[in-house]
């Protein structure tokens, strides 16, 4: 089965499972420094969503021919910074709003999880634009991570509020931030 990225083409096995193709696919992109931003298997568009193990062990002859286009990472990062700038700036709005209330002793743990798991996301991000960035760069809150799962794993509210209030915050971008966090290194 033909298998492509951008331009180059080869065939693989049509025994090889689109898991393994995948996989490979994913590592030559990125040995390139490239990350892979649109999937066609057969006659579709794959999404994220469209993983799933009863789709990913199928035969690549049962699925038919992958086309992958793929961009330069710092693109896709650059391309990325004004949406995580904002979204950081919500997880800060939103940790100011889960410090009051836990302050107040509301325990809200299943919101503090969610917010984790967006937390997360974001850090994600920080830690791929690290390369890229200037020193506008909010420090990234990952190193916090520990300790925040600690003392949500003890329903300890205090010492979430005291971790989200002193050392989390001050790293999540404001509202109100302004100017680039990374610099187009592209060019």
């Amino acid at each position: 089965m033909q298998v492509q990225l951008d331009e180059e083409r080869w065939e693989m096995e049509d025994s090889t499972s689109l898991h393994d193709a995948l996989t490979r696919l994913s590592d030559l992109a990125h040995a390139k420094g490239r990350l892979i931003t649109s999937l066609r298997v057969g006659n579709r568009t794959f999404t994220d969503r469209d993983l799933l193990p009863a789709v990913l062990y199928r035969p690549l002859g049962d699925v038919g021919m992958i086309v992958a286009t793929s961009e330069r990472m710092d693109a896709v990062i650059l391309r990325g910074e004004e949406p995580a700038t904002h979204y950081g700036a919500a997880l800060r709005t939103e940790a100011e709003t889960l410090v009051k209330r836990l302050r107040r002793g509301e325990r809200r743990f299943r919101q503090i999880d969610d917010w984790l798991g967006r937390l997360a996301d974001y850090i994600e991000w920080v830690e791929l634009a690290k390369p890229l960035a200037t020193s506008s760069l909010p420090p990234s809150p990952a190193e916090w991570i520990p300790e925040l799962l600690k003392a949500r794993e003890a329903e300890d509210t205090v010492r979430l509020a005291d971790l989200l209030e002193y050392e989390v915050l001050s790293r999540l971008p404001s509202a109100q931030a302004e100017g680039t966090l990374v610099r187009d290194k592209c060019s």
